[in-house]
């Protein structure tokens, strides 16, 4: 089962359930050795389409990812990974190294980029003033706590700015308002009902007198309540977010919940689609912050009513708050597609924005495009390692011996020199190419100017590739002049680095069998560590690697005396001596 074939089958299997353990992996694809099974996790982790956990993986709200269906918009191809089929993006905030990858594409396309709750570079923000909001909902808090000692637990997402804001500001109004609290306990929920659920129980046992709880979303609100109400334990909870209508019903209820900020998904929903159509008719876009609420038992009466088909948001109170009106032709939008990429498809927020959305377009006969950022990710970094494959082709000469390790931006270099053999074959004449991946072995079996040597070893099945001990004797006959290994990571501390143990090792094989090194390292691995180290820097000559990679990141490499190469820039002349095809190990 090649590598794609597991993503997808590790993803339908989480679709389905939520979560899921390594051991629950391993009998579903007994073929599949457990540390292929956790370096996929790993790479989907990186990509943003799983969130990794101890022993297994989850996707970011398990518990609603079970009971409902794909988000409103949604396609049945990700079709939103190819961002030449959009007009205008609209990015929540993303998590990883890949994150900004995909950010850089959207910005080198020239589409108009909507960041929707909070700020990212390049593009316009739509969202809340977190801060702000955190701060109101703080102060009534504090009035409503009357000078009564109490002990608070926040239940935040720790790893997203916008979170990080509603806590500051919460407990910025709670001072200003004279709150102070005995104690105050933060733990992370990550994003999940399931994880929040767990610390916050953990932090009611640790501390009886905890008796306010605040959290950053409805889901973190959520799993407080219930984890209070296990524990027969009587306690005030103020939140953030209003995602969903039934949500905000439970206010209605005399219960637990005594306030919510709301933020009005359908409002930047819509507001978002607005922006969006501004940006595709050329307009220039500027920031856009969206109104909050703060919402009691009172006044939830005055935001939202109960129908027949349960709470929502009234229909004036939407108008009122969408602003932005346009005028023009909804004709030129008819064959415009709006990009919506969420980090958290399962969360209410997204699901709540996206039927906005979806209404807005159809109002304006523009089409919705719904997709997880890690399409678009994976998409983009396979576009910086082919661009670094090109560059990479140019350092082949006549009569040279080139060894290629297995990874993609080696099958992309193996591709450009078959075209390049098709087109020029001159340019490659003599050329032996010595690897250890069978992907690259395929890419150049049909192309007569280049002889292809295949190295010995066990056969990897998950990797397509050779390893193991053996894989060196073919470099007691034959020494390449040079050696181009793609990589996982890399670093000037901790070097070169793999995901997988073995194919570090046949990796360092052919380093130490190659008069030079030359490192394919995307700007998404500059910078990053793998778990297994392959060598160390100083056995490399150069990194070849894109124009998005960290100037910092380059730097440090220079520091100690490897030579940073841009894919994309005139390389200089490969310093090799190719006076014959093969030469013996001295």
């Amino acid at each position: 089962m090649i590598r794609e074939q597991r993503h997808a089958r590790i993803l339908s299997i989480l679709r389905k359930q939520g979560v899921v353990s390594m051991d629950e992996l391993r009998r579903c694809m007994p073929d599949v050795a457990a540390v292929t099974l956790r370096r996929d996790l790993a790479q989907l982790d990186e990509l943003g389409a799983i969130r990794r956990r101890h022993g297994g993986a989850v996707l970011p709200d398990e518990s609603l990812v079970r009971s409902r269906g794909p988000l409103p918009g949604a396609e049945a191809s990700p079709l939103a990974s190819d961002l030449a089929s959009l007009n205008a993006v609209i990015l929540p905030p993303i998590l990883g190294r890949g994150s900004e990858a995909l950010r850089r594409d959207i910005i080198r396309r020239g589409i108009p980029f909507i960041a929707e709750s909070a700020p990212q570079p390049g593009g316009a923000y739509l969202g809340p003033d977190n801060f702000a909001a955190g701060v109101e909902l703080g102060r009534l808090a504090a009035r409503q706590v009357e000078g009564k000692p109490f002990s608070m637990l926040v239940i935040s997402v720790a790893e997203l700015p916008n979170t990080r804001e509603r806590v500051a500001g919460f407990e910025t109004g709670l001072a200003q308002a004279g709150g102070k609290p005995a104690a105050i306990h933060r733990v992370n929920g990550q994003g999940s009902y399931r994880i929040g659920l767990r610390v916050a129980h953990d932090a009611f046992v640790a501390d009886e007198a905890i008796n306010l709880v605040f959290a950053v979303n409805d889901h973190a609100a959520i799993a407080g309540i219930e984890a209070a109400q296990r524990l027969e334990r009587q306690v005030a909870v103020y939140s953030m977010g209003g995602e969903s209508a039934g949500f905000m019903a439970q206010l209605a209820d005399s219960g637990p919940l005594k306030a919510v900020g709301a933020l009005f998904p359908e409002v930047v929903g819509r507001l978002g689609i607005d922006m969006a159509v501004l940006g595709i008719l050329g307009q220039p876009l500027s920031d856009t912050v969206t109104p909050h609420a703060i919402i009691t038992p009172r006044t939830l009466g005055d935001y939202f009513e109960d129908g027949p088909d349960g709470w929502r948001l009234k229909e004036e109170v939407l108008d009122r708050l969408s602003s932005i009106r346009l005028g023009f032709n909804a004709k030129l939008l008819r064959s415009r597609r709006i990009g919506f990429l969420p980090h958290y498809p399962a969360h209410d927020w997204y699901r709540s924005m996206a039927s906005a959305m979806q209404a807005r377009c159809g109002d304006y006969g523009a089409t919705l495009v719904v997709s997880p950022p890690h399409h678009g990710i994976s998409a983009e970094i396979a576009r910086l390692r082919r661009e670094i494959a090109q560059s990479a082709t140019q350092l082949v000469r006549p009569g040279m011996v080139v060894a290629l390790n297995e990874g993609q931006a080696s099958l992309f270099l193996a591709e450009e020199l078959r075209s390049l053999a098709a087109n020029k074959p001159e340019r490659l004449q003599g050329v032996t190419v010595v690897t250890n991946s069978f992907d690259v072995l395929n890419a150049l079996e049909d192309t007569p100017t280049i002889k292809v040597i295949l190295t010995g070893g066990e056969y990897q099945k998950a990797d397509r590739c050779l390893v193991g001990p053996s894989l060196g004797a073919i470099f007691e006959r034959v020494r390449p002049h040079v050696a181009f290994i793609a990589v996982d990571g890399a670093t000037p501390g901790f070097g070169l680095s793999s995901l997988d143990e073995r194919r570090a090792l046949a990796a360092q094989r052919l380093i130490d069998a190659a008069e030079v090194s030359i490192v394919l390292a995307d700007s998404v691995a500059l910078g990053s560590n793998a778990n297994h180290r392959i060598a160390g820097a100083a056995q490399v000559r150069s990194v070849l690697t894109d124009d998005g990679a960290l100037p910092e990141d380059r730097q440090r490499f220079r520091s100690v005396g490897v030579d940073v190469l841009i894919a994309g820039e005139v390389l200089p002349e490969p310093a090799f001596d190719t006076g014959g095809n093969y030469r013996n190990q001295p």
